[in-house]
């Protein structure tokens, strides 16, 4: 298990392993976070504190709310708003980087992504986390 905290410690996130791999996307919302993303179903997840939601209101249908620490605004972590969709995102930056290090990171463009798209472009290759790239 690894363990997760805003940086006033008001909220902790609990973890039962490292994600498999790190999400540092390129869109406005991760960017303005500051998120870099493991993903988990949802009940693998135990978030302890309170925490507050933010749902884009930009959009003309907004997919996801942002939960963060409403004393130190650290985003913590992204719950689908279709209470069906099975995983959530966690944001990894709440964790120790040596928790983290050597694990692939991704950096898929989503400022670029289309409804139509098959998937994600790339804006770099993937590269280990803590490799001088990110922390």
């Amino acid at each position: 298990m690894i363990e997760g905290r805003c940086i006033c410690g008001g909220v902790t996130v609990e973890l039962p392993r490292a994600p498999e791999y790190l999400n540092a996307c390129n869109c406005r919302l991760c960017q303005r976070s500051g998120g870099i993303w493991g993903y988990f179903p949802r009940d693998e997840v135990t978030i302890r504190g309170e925490t507050r939601r933010f749902v884009r209101s930009d959009l003309d249908e907004a997919y996801l709310a942002n939960l963060f620490c409403p004393t130190c605004g650290n985003a913590a972590a992204w719950i689908a708003l279709d209470s069906e969709y099975p995983r959530m995102g966690v944001n990894m930056r709440l964790f120790e980087p040596d928790a983290l290090r050597g694990i692939e990171t991704r950096f898929p463009d989503g400022l670029g992504w289309a409804k139509e798209a098959e998937g994600p472009a790339f804006v770099h290759e993937p590269a280990p986390y803590g490799g001088g790239r990110i922390l």
